[in-house]
């Protein structure tokens, strides 16, 4: 047989790979909510299936850690983390949409980080305390907090005017393009092959090719970042207003709730990116520190951030520390 029949033979072959693992790898979106119509494996009645750097993975785990919730747990790695699992043909089976975190109750799927906090509530034991008010007036309040501090998967920057959460992936992208220095390119190249957005690995790509300084001076970086910061100095200062408004420790008081838990991560991602730091530097946020300060000793934050730390985040964290104080910024 000729080099050339042979090449051909291998170009066929790899071309039927993908293919087949195209197929294999197809993404739709989900509805949130609980999917009585799915059933996955399962070993235990409830299992999570989380990332240690996502941010909706961290709400998730709280709510299981302040509920007193026994479940399994499933690290799915992004490729911030090491490598793109949510696009493996083996995790589209669990979230056909590539997202995490994923709460499985008796293996029926319940997608979207706030209706899992919500659903969470539901299954804990008797004794597990109430994140969810019994009232009403409360209960609207909480939830009026976690529509301000939620991020949509549809579009994650909409609405950074009206939403603090909608502020959060601009203000990440530093610490984005600092993992990815850890990160094999040939991890990133996968995603060109089967992920469904390919700006993410077009973007992580360069960021890995290029490095932060010449990332964040492109023109439509630098306008997404400059509009967060914008936008997310002025959401946390209305916050720390009403944060010296409170008549309790909490959001709601002295009812600790599910609002307490999403502003609790929004304000993590805000000090692990080095934001929260600058802008009290430029503008009074005592309050958001104590109240955040106030968080982190409770059980609950040792359990689901402090021991789901990852050694990639936490090297990039330190990295982007430098690089700030190096470069005033």
């Amino acid at each position: 047989m000729s080099f050339q029949m042979i090449g051909l033979a291998i170009a066929a072959i790899l071309l039927v790979w993908f293919i087949v693992e195209k197929l294999r790898r197809k993404t739709h979106p989900m509805s949130g909510g609980i999917h009585n119509d799915i059933n996955l494996p399962h070993t235990q009645e409830l299992e999570l299936y989380s990332n240690s750097f996502s941010h909706c993975s961290r709400k998730a785990r709280l709510v299981m850690a302040e509920l007193g919730i026994n479940y399994k747990h499933h690290h799915v790695d992004l490729i911030e983390t090491g490598w793109y699992q949510t696009i493996s043909s083996a995790y589209l089976k669990v979230n056909p949409a590539g997202l995490v975190p994923v709460f499985l109750h008796n293996g029926h799927p319940i997608y979207e980080s706030d209706d899992i906090l919500k659903y969470a509530q539901e299954v804990a034991g008797p004794d597990a305390p109430d994140l969810v008010p019994d009232d009403k007036e409360l209960e609207t309040k909480m939830h009026e907090w976690l529509s301000y501090l939620s991020i949509s998967s549809d579009d994650p920057l909409a609405q950074m005017g009206e939403k603090a959460g909608a502020c959060i992936p601009g203000l990440t992208v530093p610490l984005f393009v600092t993992t990815i220095q850890y990160i094999p390119l040939r991890k990133i190249l996968v995603g060109f092959l089967f992920h469904s957005d390919k700006k993410r690995p077009a973007f992580f790509s360069a960021s890995k090719l290029l490095g932060h300084k010449k990332i964040l001076s492109i023109p439509f970086v630098k306008n997404m970042t400059q509009i967060s910061q914008r936008e997310m100095k002025r959401h946390l200062t209305d916050i720390n207003g009403s944060l010296k408004d409170l008549s309790g420790p909490w959001v709601l008081g002295d009812h600790f709730s599910l609002a307490d838990i999403s502003l609790g991560c929004l304000i993590l991602r805000m000090d692990e990116t080095g934001w929260l730091e600058k802008f009290h530097s430029e503008t009074d946020l005592s309050e958001v520190l104590n109240y955040y300060k106030r968080l982190q000793t409770r059980p609950s934050w040792q359990d689901a951030v402090t021991n789901h730390a990852h050694p990639i985040v936490e090297k990039a964290t330190q990295d982007l520390k430098q690089i700030r104080a190096a470069e005033k910024w």
